[in-house]
């Protein structure tokens, strides 16, 4: 049994914390019978110390008479004065924890036995306090959140929600809030029930797809120019056969001072945004120069640069910048140079909008 030194409860030997007070019995507990062996023990040191003095009966004389003793009673041996000891000492043993139980029977399980939420060790029903840990036993066990919740994450803590604002421009705020609802409300109410609104509104939304797919699609169409016209070409290549989409036929012009221009007319407003064009004669690729950068100069007056690669094959490029033009000019400023012509020739260019 181990007794608490703060309370005097009883427990058993096995017992950590003290079912009355809570304390943990290492530390302020102590064993009964080690209790009990102090008080004993101090019988014997009592004895031996009435023991230390001693009488002597006086001696007898020859008459038969007691004579006193004239020196008196005498002492066995006198008080040995305690030992001091000076200089650096050892320090005191610390106060040594309780001993162990040795021998204890383990208590026998009930079936009303509360076990611990914490350590799971079963104490009887009359204690408020684990045997093992010290935790109050009266506290529920956590419920453990179905899979679905812990999936989600509905477990976790929420966050509290924020004071609701008060004052005109809340109150502002909640009122055109109720008004967007409650006109959604009366929309969705009129394209369920009555026909014309339904169709016109789909049409509307068609209309504006098409708009979206016109601003981030890349559909393109080929546009024809309704006049092609050059400041310079040789006899039998014209400008006309830059644009004739035949692969034999090509435009060629004397290189001078002043760079050869093409001039494309077309019917209406246009948006060029790819052309694909081939360079040189088809028969003869290095009979004649190449033209590698073009400049074009629209009607709006904005100009666009597109530089061409000395390949027979042909080239696609990007072009951009003529929104709205009726008119594009196209000026050789630089040329891949043959080493056997003179003259400059391109064979097709095909140009293409964005509807």
């Amino acid at each position: 049994m181990i007794v608490c030194a703060k309370c005097g409860e009883r427990s058993a030997g096995t017992t950590r914390f003290c079912p009355g007070c809570g304390s943990f019995l290492d530390w302020s507990g102590t064993d009964a019978e080690q209790q009990a062996q102090a008080v004993p023990a101090t019988e014997p040191a009592r004895q031996s110390a009435a023991a230390g003095t001693t009488t002597t009966a006086p001696p007898v004389g020859p008459s038969g008479v007691v004579t006193p003793d004239p020196i008196g009673p005498q002492q066995s041996a006198e008080p040995t004065p305690p030992v001091t000891q000076f200089g650096a000492q050892q320090p005191a043993d610390a106060r040594p924890l309780r001993a162990k139980a040795q021998g204890t029977e383990p208590r026998a399980l009930a079936e009303d036995d509360v076990v611990c939420v914490g350590c799971r060790t079963r104490n009887p029903a009359t204690r408020t306090l684990c045997m093992g840990c010290g935790r109050p036993l009266d506290e529920p066990e956590a419920v453990k959140p179905p899979w679905w919740q812990w999936w989600r994450g509905r477990d976790r803590e929420r966050k509290p929600r924020k004071p609701r604002r008060r004052g005109t421009l809340a109150a502002i705020g909640r009122w055109l809030r109720r008004v967007f609802l409650a006109f959604l409300a009366v929309l969705a109410v009129l394209y369920a029930i009555i026909p014309g609104f339904r169709s016109g509104v789909n049409q509307e939304v068609l209309a504006g797809r098409k708009w979206v797919e016109r601003q981030f699609s890349t559909q393109l169409t080929p546009v024809r120019p309704t006049k092609v016209s050059a400041t310079a070409a040789l006899p039998g290549h014209e400008a006309v056969l830059v644009a004739d989409n035949a692969k034999n036929t090509y435009w060629a012009a004397p290189t001078a001072a002043t760079p050869p221009v093409l001039v494309f007319t077309f019917a209406q407003p246009v948006d060029l945004r790819r052309a694909i064009v081939r360079v040189g004669d088809p028969a003869a690729f290095q009979a004649t120069h190449r033209p590698a950068k073009l400049h074009l100069v629209y009607s709006t007056g904005k100009t666009f640069d597109v530089p061409l690669a000395d390949t027979p094959d042909p080239q696609t490029v990007e072009i951009g910048g003529s929104a709205g033009a009726t008119e594009v000019e196209i000026h050789v400023v630089e040329v891949h140079r043959s080493l056997q012509g003179l003259d400059v020739a391109m064979s097709e260019i095909e140009l293409f909008e964005q509807r």
